[in-house]
């Protein structure tokens, strides 16, 4: 039977609104009190902005979500090769299972005395007061960055092994030997901006941009007959800054179907859209994102393995080419140093304690005012769709199941000759989410693909 749209109603104090996962229920006296949230959030721009009844939309998200089957040989896979190669580099010094593969105390190894900073010939060395050589993730990713190849094994090793123990070794011991299937907790009530959050394990971490991490996820695989279906929103935080911060430039690519990055490319660099090299998008693409996270040119610059002068230059003429950018970002921190807080798009508002303070703190506020907004605004939505989508797929009589929520991706499964329904059903309810309490001045798009393991779907 549909559900019936009840209207919103007092809510007692200590009246239970949601489940943390292995907690006790939270009710709003709870979340004035930890200042998850202010009384206003209660309101007609709060949570009553966002859901018809707080209480019922926070037991949908909770109760709707499954569970997903892993193929423990997969995550059987290792990394055996990765020490024998640092041997090599290394000109012959032994440094397999050592600190500086594992990243252990202190990040230092002695060997780099005499194989890396002095045999190798590595540049900007530097001592701890003790005189050992630092290599630290600073420090090596940096050297990676700049084409040395000692670091670079080194950096994929920690990567590897980081991978091994968080993942591929938990996800193993997770398994539920009754149902061969992982069970995460979501809390709902802990990431500042209002996304869900995963642990035990944690399943909305895992890598997608490097190989090894798509290897993991290979191992999430559907039962026999089945597939999975991941549908995941297109740059939904991109098109909600440019819905946001009012960018016309932004706001007429996204309306005409544009490459965006390209798009941003061409408009940086003066570079036709047609042939562009793939290098000129992929950094306009860590320029776009970048500048959501309050990116600087130091970050820029490791993260495209360019000169920090040049990565700062890049920023600039970012700026420059959209100007509204900027001054919704200078906006946005005036509005958070006066209230302590920040508001997504429907109205919710999050609250940043540190924005007054001073030193490190100030500046990693200043950053988070810029980006919460954005993030809670696209973490709205995906909820908003979560919560619809039960009755979506029933009214489509599908017997499809939402598995998992990773932040801008549903993952589905269901059987083989419902994938086709099920993409259309989930990107209609996905692309309409903000409906009606918002509406969007550039749309939402959804790309969903089924096959039967997470990887191939994604």
């Amino acid at each position: 039977m549909k559900r019936m749209m009840k209207k919103p109603q007092a809510l007692h104090p200590d009246a239970p609104l949601l489940n943390l996962g292995h907690g006790k229920p939270i009710s709003r006296r709870d979340m004035l009190g930890r200042g998850l949230v202010s009384g206003a959030a209660f309101g007609s721009v709060g949570l009553f902005g966002l859901f018809s009844n707080p209480r019922e939309a926070m037991a949908a998200l909770q109760g709707d979500l499954e569970t997903i089957k892993t193929d423990c040989g997969i995550l059987g896979a290792g990394a055996g090769k990765i020490p024998f190669i640092c041997f090599d580099l290394a000109g012959g010094a032994n440094i397999a299972g050592s600190n500086v593969l594992v990243g252990g105390q202190g990040g230092q190894l002695d060997f780099l005395s005499s194989a890396g900073y002095s045999k190798l010939g590595l540049p900007g060395g530097k001592k701890t007061k003790t005189g050992a050589w630092v290599t630290d993730a600073d420090v090596l990713e940096g050297l990676a960055a700049e084409g040395h190849a000692l670091p670079r094994t080194i950096v994929d090793w920690r990567t590897l092994s980081k991978l091994r123990s968080t993942y591929t070794e938990a996800l193993q011991a997770a398994i539920n030997k009754k149902t061969g299937r992982v069970h995460t907790s979501y809390a709902m009530a802990v990431a500042q901006t209002g996304r869900l959050s995963s642990s035990d394990p944690n399943l909305q971490n895992i890598p997608v941009r490097t190989e090894e991490g798509r290897k993991i996820r290979q191992a999430f695989i559907a039962d026999e007959g089945n597939v999975l279906v991941s549908a995941d929103y297109s740059q939904i935080e991109l098109r909600i800054l440019a819905h946001m911060a009012d960018i016309p430039a932004l706001k007429e690519a996204f309306l005409n179907g544009l490459d965006i990055h390209a798009m941003t490319a061409s408009e940086m660099f003066g570079v036709p859209i047609e042939g562009m090299d793939p290098m000129v998008r992929r950094q306009a693409k860590a320029i776009n994102f970048g500048i959501i996270y309050g990116i600087s040119g130091f970050g820029l610059a490791r993260q495209l393995g360019i000169p920090q002068g040049e990565a700062a230059e890049y920023i600039k003429t970012y700026f420059k080419r959209f100007p509204g950018i900027r001054a919704y970002m200078d906006e946005t921190k005036d509005f958070a140093k006066g209230t302590g807080y920040v508001k997504t798009a429907f109205g919710r508002k999050i609250h940043l304690e540190a924005i007054k303070s001073k030193g490190p703190a100030k500046a990693f506020a200043e950053r988070q005012a810029i980006n919460a907004p954005i993030q809670g605004s696209a973490a709205d939505v995906i909820k908003r769709a979560m919560i619809r989508m039960p009755d979506a797929l029933a009214k489509a009589g599908l017997t499809a199941r939402m598995l998992l929520q990773v932040h801008d991706e549903l993952v589905f499964e269901c059987p083989e000759n419902e994938a086709e329904t099920l993409i259309k059903v989930a990107q209609d309810t996905m692309q309409g989410a903000a409906l009606p309490a918002l509406n969007l001045s550039v749309p939402l798009v959804v790309d969903a693909r089924a096959a039967k393991n997470w990887a191939e779907a994604h």
